[in-house]
């Protein structure tokens, strides 16, 4: 009886986490819903002429150097980077 109760245990900590490493996977998709990160991609698609690889690589970049920011942070860091860039 104490084995499958610690059992029980395990799985239901074991779906929690599951369930826990989804919803923190699904919060980086929360800028389709928001109208401001729709408006900064759109701005960043613009500089990039369309091309939705770059785009992603820079924002995959950037979360790689500064994890823990917001969705918003990293459009607006990555659309910094390159008008100054271009200035240069």
């Amino acid at each position: 009886m104490k084995t499958v109760f610690i059992f029980l245990i395990l799985v239901f900590v074991a779906l929690a986490v599951i369930f826990y490493w989804n919803q923190l996977r699904g919060k980086s998709l929360s800028y389709l819903s928001d109208p401001k990160n729709r408006q900064l991609q759109k701005e960043l698609l613009t500089l990039l002429r369309g091309d939705t690889a770059a785009a992603k690589r820079l924002l995959k970049q950037q979360r790689q150097l500064h994890p823990g920011k917001s969705d918003n942070w990293y459009l607006e860091k990555v659309i910094y980077d390159l008008k100054r860039d271009r200035r240069s």
